[in-house]
């Protein structure tokens, strides 16, 4: 993804409420800067203040959140150095061979994802699945088939900072933390975008999934990576990171206030619902159980 140059962010805040100036020019940092430097947020409602006037200084960037328990590089799950087996919930190592390899088998699990939504939940349209790898991804990752070169993010905040939260309230005895980035991409056009100028793909997953699929329109996911994409070196996985495209750092505080009536934390099954048609199809076909099981792929994968 193409790095943004300067943005406005938390030092253009602090110099607007402090004396409202006609200009906030000299105020705009890089994505660095903004990485570094975190801000602290202790209610829900104060955060949506802050954003909105990200927001309306940052006007040529459509915003988008990602919540994390921890302050780690927000990178695509190919790039990191392990991930958690679909169907063992094992933590598996990537080394960089293995990062090959999983690269490699991706397309094929793409293929057999289209064939279980097509056969199984059924698909109104399905040229985009078929035909477009990216799409698939952006089903692989969001429902942690397998690593993909794609990164998770939503356009509510609410939903970000509930998965930043882990689904749990604080409280004076037992604060409860966790982060939320703030990045700036350009306007979707279609259910799924490439820019090429910049570097990047990013899908809309209500319309990539199908129709009967919950949690992605639960969720008001959408998917984000580098394109194009040829093979997952060291450069494209640096060129992966949202950190990139950051305006904003948060770091949530929850002491037993941050959330209230009018805005309360969101349930977790209402955004990871346990009855989700797609989920039980992806189950029966990747199952450990099954003949297409993602855990004994994995074993082959570690055994050369």
């Amino acid at each position: 993804m193409e790095k943004l140059d300067q943005i406005y962010g938390k030092a253009s805040y602090k110099k607007w409420s402090a004396a409202r100036p006609s200009d906030l020019g000299d105020t705009k940092v890089s994505p660095k800067i903004a990485n570094r430097d975190v801000w602290e947020v202790r209610s829900f409602r104060k955060l949506v203040e802050l954003v909105a006037f990200l927001g309306s200084m940052n006007k040529r960037l459509a915003l988008f959140y990602r919540g994390q328990r921890e302050d780690r590089d927000p990178l695509p799950m190919l790039f990191r150095d392990s991930w958690r087996c679909f169907d063992s919930a094992e933590q598996l190592p990537i080394t960089e061979d293995m990062r090959y390899r999983y690269w490699e088998e991706l397309a094929n699990i793409g293929e057999e994802v289209y064939d279980v939504c097509r056969a199984t939940v059924g698909l109104p349209r399905k040229r985009g699945l078929r035909d477009i790898r990216e799409v698939q991804w952006a089903i692989i990752q969001h429902y942690e088939l397998w690593p993909t070169p794609l990164i998770d993010l939503t356009s509510s905040l609410r939903v970000a900072a509930t998965f930043a939260m882990s689904f749990t309230h604080g409280s004076p005895e037992l604060p409860r933390a966790g982060f939320l980035f703030v990045v700036g991409m350009p306007h979707l056009i279609g259910s799924i975008g490439f820019d090429v100028d910049r570097h990047i793909v990013l899908a809309r997953l209500q319309s990539c999934c199908p129709a009967t699929a919950r949690r992605p329109h639960f969720q008001d996911g959408f998917l984000v990576g580098r394109f194009p994409m040829y093979e997952p070196s060291e450069s494209v996985a640096e060129k992966s990171s949202l950190r990139r495209r950051l305006i904003a750092k948060f770091k949530l505080v929850d002491t037993g206030n941050f959330w209230s009536d009018d805005f309360p934390l969101i349930p977790q099954n209402a955004l990871i619902p346990v009855d989700d048609p797609l989920l039980d199809a992806f189950k029966k076909t990747f199952g450990q159980n099954a003949s297409a099981s993602i855990y004994n792929r994995t074993l082959k994968i570690a055994n050369g």
